[in-house]
Formats: C-alpha cells, sequence, structure tokens
C-alpha cells in the first residue's frame, strides 16, 4: 500500500457502519513520495495517484469535483475526474494548513514569524491577517464559534482574529499535536503525535477520554509510532493517521491509517 502519512484522510464513500467488512473510497497524501492517492477498496480498478511537485499537507474536498492542497507557498488544487491541475495560488510562505468556507474565502495558515493566519476572500486577495507568536504548527481548524484551532509542540491553541488567545489545552509531555478539532459536545479532539493516542479535553482541561496510546495492546501489534490528522466519521468513528518516518520504505514499520470506534 501507499505510505500514507500524516497529512489528510477524505472519506469519500464508505459502506454502512456495522458492515461485515469496512471498506472506504478515500483521499490520502503519501509525504514522502510527494503524491496524492485515491484508494476505491470497492473498486480497486478505479484507483489513482497525482506525483506532486513539492511535500503537501493539508486536504480538503472544496466541491465540485475538487480537492485543495496545501503546499510550503499557498495551496494547489486539483480537478478529481481527470487528476488535473487547476488552480495555484503562491506567495505565501510557510503555508502549511488551508481551509475553504462555504462562501468562498480560504483561511490560509503559515508558518511565518510564529504562526500567522491569514483569511483571503473568494478572488484570494487578503482580506485580514492576524499573528500568534508560538511555535510551527500543522494543521488549523476553524471552530463553529469562528475562533482558530491548532497545536504548537505539546499544546492545543485557540484564538480570534485580534490576535487574542482565547484558551489553551495541554496534552502530557512527548505529545506534538498535529491536528486538532472541535467536537458538536464543546470538548477538543487533539491527535497527540509523538504520543500516538487521540485525546478528548472539556473546556476546563480535563482529560475526558484516550484512545489509543503507547500502552494499548495494538501499539506494538501495528507499529504507532505518530498519530497525526484524524476525521470523524458520521457515525462517530474516528479515522486517524499513523506515520512512520520520512523514508518511502518507512510504510514497513506500522499500519498507516486506522479505524476506531465510538467505544475507543
Amino acid at each position: 500500500m501507499h505510505r500514507i502519512l500524516c497529512a489528510v484522510v477524505a472519506l469519500l464513500s464508505l459502506q454502512p457502519l456495522h458492515s461485515a467488512e469496512i471498506r472506504h473510497r478515500f483521499l490520502a497524501l503519501d509525504e514522502s513520495r510527494n503524491q496524492l492517492v485515491y484508494v476505491d477498496q470497492l473498486e480497486p480498478s478505479k484507483d489513482w495517484t497525482i506525483q506532486l511537485p513539492s511535500k503537501h499537507r493539508d486536504l480538503q474536498l472544496v466541491g465540485h469535483g475538487v480537492v485543495m492542497l496545501t503546499y510550503p507557498d499557498g495551496y494547489r488544487e486539483y480537478r478529481l475526474s481527470d487528476q488535473q491541475l487547476v488552480k495555484e495560488l503562491k506567495g505565501y510562505a510557510g503555508a502549511t494548513s488551508a481551509r475553504r468556507l462555504s462562501d468562498g474565502r480560504t483561511i490560509l495558515a503559515c508558518n511565518r514569524e510564529g504562526v500567522t493566519v491569514w483569511e483571503l476572500g473568494a478572488d484570494d486577495k487578503p482580506l485580514r491577517s492576524v499573528n500568534f507568536q508560538v511555535a510551527t504548527t500543522r494543521l488549523l481548524r476553524r471552530t463553529p464559534q469562528g475562533t482558530l484551532l491548532f497545536g504548537s509542540s505539546n499544546q492545543v491553541f485557540e484564538g480570534d482574529w485580534t490576535g487574542k488567545t482565547v484558551r489553551t489545552w495541554t496534552l502530557p509531555q512527548g505529545s506534538w499535536v498535529y491536528q486538532a478539532l472541535r467536537m458538536p459536545n464543546g470538548h477538543v479532539l487533539a491527535a497527540g503525535g509523538y504520543d500516538p493516542s487521540l485525546r478528548q479535553i472539556d473546556p476546563d482541561e480535563k482529560l475526558v477520554k484516550t484512545t489509543g496510546g503507547k500502552q494499548t495492546p495494538e501499539c506494538q501489534a501495528l507499529g504507532y509510532h505518530f498519530f497525526g490528522a484524524f476525521q470523524v466519521l458520521p457515525g462517530g468513528d474516528i479515522v486517524v493517521c499513523n506515520w512512520t518516518g520520512h523514508g518511502a520504505k518507512d510504510s514497513s514499520k506500522g499500519v498507516q491509517i486506522v479505524q476506531y470506534g465510538p467505544d475507543g
């Protein structure tokens, strides 16, 4: 299987939750080979791969059969039907994460002078920006309240467009927060990086639930190394990427994608 890294997995369709054999159609980024891969576990003959010109980090389906990928100078969009590049934005050094909003605006996070976040109009012209004096981040997500949620080192930061840090959550030492997401119940779900677990934390920074982790039986058996990007499915399952190293052959060190049920 392609080395699917700690970028992002986008589930395009799936079988019913309680199917005897769970199979998906999904997109994923292969970091070490600079590839976007489409995997169809229902009809494998339809699999395809796009060779990308550089490393890409974030991934989002943005409608009209197009996927947006973030690369270190901006973002690129590819059409799924023929795998062709249809748009490219340049000039944002350190770009690491992008989110397209329903009205066409784009939120773009860059590792520049700490973490700088831009809001771009539907025409890609800058509307505003904000800087946070923290170390580098990977994936940024916008909360339902319009704030910005991202990880840096072993902390999760929630900030607003004035530059104010609204709230922080601290994960155990050894963690490296790759992605964080606000759940419908108000809790934050964070991927722990080198602490290969998913941790759900309430607004008072109380740990509510841990999924995975180094102490679990599956950690050794499946080769857990670094939990990166994840996706919460409609039924409550969570799909998470397990990154196992930068080398093209490092995929042999462990599974690349894990799916957890709501019960962990």
